[in-house]
């Protein structure tokens, strides 16, 4: 079984069929998974000599492939043996020919013979590689076990027979883009340079390929323990805790040990194959199905980079539906950071085994731990490891995403900086769900209740999840980050600085990725139909609409976003107004009330509430259209030219909180690009004359659906004109504690829904009232004296005006609510 077919003599050549016969039982067994399969493939060979070429020297591989060619209808191996392919028939190689490692240099002269043949002619041959991996084992040093069932070039008869029976359900097979023949020829005219050539380029995509499926060969727990405890700034950190010459040296070693071995985790790729199969039945029961985005883009980009996974953090099963599809679709689960508090038995273990390593929530106070776990990022990311974290730091209670939390994001980039040679990607990702699993606890939360800790008790009261379905969960990969572009984009002599010690651009590059990261994870949203109906029923003030009504604002919303979409990787709901109703029906807990003038579709109580969880999480792809809108809602026309000046005059506001994909500096284009939309939408009417635009009369279908878009951000905007009337106010002639002023704001929002019935806890969220306060501060419309622990707050003569055009966003009710709100607190507080 070492030879190739081009070479073998008749014996061997008999013995290869005798083999065929003898392996056809066992390789029938073999249930090959298909990844990254490209059905352009069949267009790209056809007609034309195709070369397989195999990673390693096996010929049950190569059977393998014969079966895998047949059944996708790709060209079969027909080709003689010594003879060029055509486009009768396909050959196949070994890379340890090609490269000249099997078969001396008559293997090697061979291929150089071949090559010579090419050249005299043109010969289209499509060099194709195949990547077989026998289990998901990446390698250990230290488990015989492993290395005796895990695939391996020296493989013989016995233990290539044991592999296929322990891992034929756990074959990955990869059939790459070809490669064109004539390029080789062309840049090398010598016939062995081009062979060399040839093998150079493909022993590095069999490689790439290995470790973006497997991971790089691993370490054993206690290697890695040992390896962090040995670094410099570990020592370092365990002399600085010791606070006398009496203290005991042991000691505090035992306890930075002790540390390091409740953050490790212990990867194990037989727990990861059991996970996946525990989750596959788990995810049949609960889901109707897992839909994956944009993942051909994220496998061509582990092809080449070390990944590091930020997602957005909705419910905990965003860490197991991750690392399950990544493993699914022929990608390396990565390392995850998990929260100390799921370290709890059994699941902590559990997890742990799975790529969990532990971190506590905060490092203040505490510069040992700080120490070894920095460390021990460092070590694991230097290896090569893919690593996920959260960068909200937890979940999201109102769909919206968090503003970041950079520490870990700070110590991947420290890291990066002292191996600045690696290729590197910051990869977003958007998770949604039909229906969160845990949207009973939000709810409670979300009205006041304490957050329930986790625990053992906790996760057998879980089992009722069982009784439900869930819908269908999506993971959609955004366009991945490149870290050296990063550094480059903010200071293009990054490298040269780093090398002199100066790392002061550091700051601005974290604080760069992490707004970066944010957008791409919201430019990467799923609309799905529940999201979809949800900014459409909560736009009605009584969560209540006639079904015609609400169907017709779900076709022209998804008319909009189809016409210009929020971002190219944006997915939206299939089918008909009815079919998105109807599925968004099933897990939304709609009512519909029959009448005689024709259905009313309401939401009510806590399925009410889970609804702006929905809007939430989908509203920024609507957020310019609706700023646009909500121009229109008390005026029947508007200037153009003063429309757009006053969206890029507030859009900054909207962005921060929505981590909006436009930048400040293209916002007139693109509302000049969405009032176009409206306009060819009828929803909007342009006068060329004057420069005017108009909506359609008060009662007409159109009117309905251009109110219904611009209240999408109605909410946001009394959040906004609260936080502003309330600034003036108070702190107009002289300056106030933040703290005091963001307690008064959140108080007069928490008034102001229960007046108006509002069904939004996430309305008086004090996140957003800071996030809104940072944005008025970064714009100069809040001037802050004192240090960051006491700030006082200033306002600049501009915010009055700012806060008028807010309260023109709004109806009379709404302003005249407020502004007896703050009277009533300027006389109270006097």
């Amino acid at each position: 079984m070492t030879k190739d077919l081009s070479i073998m003599p008749w014996f061997t050549r008999l013995f290869f069929v005798l083999c065929r016969i003898l392996s056809a039982p066992f390789l029938a067994g073999v249930k090959p998974k298909l990844i990254q399969f490209d059905e352009a493939l069949h267009d790209q060979l056809s007609g034309k000599p195709v070369c397989y070429v195999l990673r390693l020297h096996s010929w049950t591989d190569r059977f393998l492939v014969e079966r895998i060619l047949k059944t996708q209808g790709l060209p079969l191996l027909r080709a003689s043996p010594g003879k060029l392919p055509d486009a009768e028939g396909a050959a196949c190689l070994y890379l340890p020919v090609l490269a000249g490692k099997r078969g001396g240099s008559r293997g090697q002269k061979t291929m150089a013979g071949l090559i010579e043949q090419a050249a005299q002619g043109e010969y289209p041959l499509q060099i194709v590689p195949v990547s077989i991996f026998w289990g998901r084992n990446p390698g250990s040093e230290t488990s015989f076990f492993k290395l005796l069932l895990g695939d391996g070039e020296r493989a013989g008869a016995l233990r290539k027979l044991l592999i296929i029976i322990a891992q034929r359900r756990n074959v990955l097979v990869h059939i790459a883009e070809p490669l064109t023949f004539d390029q080789f020829v062309a840049r090398k005219r010598d016939p062995e340079a081009a062979a060399a050539m040839m093998a150079r380029l493909v022993s590095f995509y069999f490689s790439r390929r290995a470790t973006a499926s497997l991971g790089p060969r691993s370490l054993s727990r206690q290697q890695i323990i040992d390896v962090v405890l040995r670094r410099q700034t570990v020592r370092d950190a365990i002399s600085a805790e010791l606070s006398g010459p009496d203290d005991d040296v042991n000691a505090v070693k035992k306890k930075a040990r002790k540390m390091v071995e409740q953050i490790a985790a212990n990867y194990d790729d037989r727990m990861i194959r059991a996970l996946e199969l525990i989750l596959s039945w788990v995810f049949r029961k609960i889901f109707s199905g897992l839909n994956t985005h944009h993942i051909e883009r994220l496998r061509e980009t582990a092809n080449s980079r070390q990944l590091i996974y930020m997602p957005s953090h909705r419910s905990h099963f965003d860490y197991l539906l991750i690392s399950y599809t990544l493993y699914v679709q022929g990608l390396v689960a990565p390392h995850i950071a998990a929260g100390v508090n799921l370290n709890f038995w059994p699941v902590g273990g559990l997890l742990r085994r799975g790529g969990a390593f532990y971190i506590r929530r905060s490092f203040a106070g505490q510069p040992l731990y700080s120490a070894v776990f920095k460390s021990y990022l460092d070590v694991i990311l230097s290896r090569g490891y893919p690593v996920e974290f959260f960068p909200e730091g937890g979940r999201s209670r109102t769909g919206r995403l968090l503003p970041p939390k950079k520490g870990m994001l700070r110590m991947t980039v420290d890291s990066f900086i002292q191996q600045p040679g690696r290729s590197v990607a910051i990869v977003p990702i958007y998770v949604c769900y039909d229906k969160l699993v845990e949207s009973a606890s939000y709810v409670k939360e979300l009205r006041g209740a304490t957050k329930q800790g986790e625990s053992a008790g906790g996760l057998l009261k879980a089992r009722k999840i069982f009784k439900s379905s869930y819908g269908s969960p999506h993971v959609a990969f955004g366009e991945p980050l490149s870290l050296d572009e990063c550094f480059s984009h903010i200071e293009p002599n990054w490298r040269k600085l780093a090398q002199q010690g100066d790392q002061s651009f550091v700051p601005e590059v974290v604080d760069y990725i992490a707004q970066e990261n944010m957008e791409r994870i919201n430019s990467a949203a799923v609309v799905n139909p529940i999201g979809l109906v949800s900014m459409i029923l909560l736009s009605s003030p009584q969560r209540a609409m006639a079904e015609d009504e609400l169907l017709l604002q779900i076709d022209h919303f998804v008319a909009l976003l189809t016409r210009l979409p929020y971002s190219p990787d944006i997915t939206l709901p299939e089918g008909s107004a009815t079919e998105i109703f109807e599925q968004a029906a099933r897990t939304a807990g709609l009512s519909r009330i029959d009448h005689p003038w024709g259905p009313i579709i309401t939401a009510t109580g806590k399925e009410a509430v889970m609804l702006t969880y929905y809007r939430n999480s989908v509203m920024h792809v609507l957020a310019l259209p609706s700023l646009v809108a909500r121009f229109f809602r008390h005026s029947q026309t508007v200037n153009e030219a003063e429309l757009i000046e006053a969206c890029v005059l507030l859009y900054p506001f909207v962005k921060q909180e929505l981590f909006l994909r436009v930048s400040v500096e293209d916002c007139a284009a693109a509302v000049a690009e969405q009032i176009n939309n409206l306009v060819e939408l009828n929803l909007l009417s342009r006068n060329e004359q004057d420069g005017t635009l108009s909506r359609a009369n008060v009662g007409t279908e159109t009117y309905a659906v251009l109110t219904g878009l611009g209240r999408i951000l109605r909410e946001t905007f009394e959040r906004y004109t609260v936080t502003s009337l309330l600034l003036v106010q108070e702190i107009s002639d002289t300056a106030a504690p933040r703290k005091q002023i963001e307690q008064h704001t959140i108080e007069m929002a928490q008034r102001l829904a229960i007046l108006s019935g509002r069904e939004a806890p996430e309305y008086f969220d004090k996140n957003l009232f800071r996030v809104y306060m940072d944005t008025l501060i970064k714009e100069g419309l809040l001037l802050v004296e004192g240090d960051d622990d006491e700030q006082l707050l200033r306002v600049d003569k501009r915010l009055e005006s700012l806060s008028q055009r807010w309260v023109a966003l709004l109806g009379p009710d709404v302003q005249q609510s407020m502004q007896q709100l703050i009277r009533k607190q300027a006389i109270n507080g006097a």
